[in-house]
């Protein structure tokens, strides 16, 4: 079952809901989640301190402005690219943004700590 989160940077609120993947229910059993990072072209980049459970058979191709992904022991918040990522394989997604928020997220700084929680 999908699991509506807000995700806090500093006194920024954005909501997004996590997605019903086997990677998307292991992060909602570990919410609160809180990581740091820094933008990149496309996203946040943040480093997860625990690995996640991960079907290979959800593993997609590319992504969407929006996405939330775990990779690798990445955890990123997607605001752009969308329109190159499907030369980026075996990507796991694990949630989104909600309709009307991902300006938040481009407005973020060079360095965030985010903390992921339930709704």
């Amino acid at each position: 079952m999908p699991t509506a989160v807000n995700i806090i940077v500093g006194d920024t609120r954005i909501p997004a809901t996590l997605n019903d993947t086997v990677t998307g229910r292991a992060l909602a059993d570990r919410l609160p989640y809180t990581v740091s990072g820094h933008r990149a072209e496309f996203d946040y980049c943040c480093t997860a301190d625990r690995p996640l459970a991960t079907d290979p058979a959800e593993l997609q191709d590319g992504w969407s402005n929006g996405d939330l992904l775990y990779s690798g022991g990445w955890f990123a918040i997607l605001f752009d690219g969308e329109e190159v990522s499907k030369s980026y394989t075996d990507q796991m997604i694990v949630g989104r943004i909600d309709e009307g928020h991902l300006d938040k997220v481009r407005n973020l700084g060079a360095s965030i700590t985010l903390t992921m929680e339930k709704a």
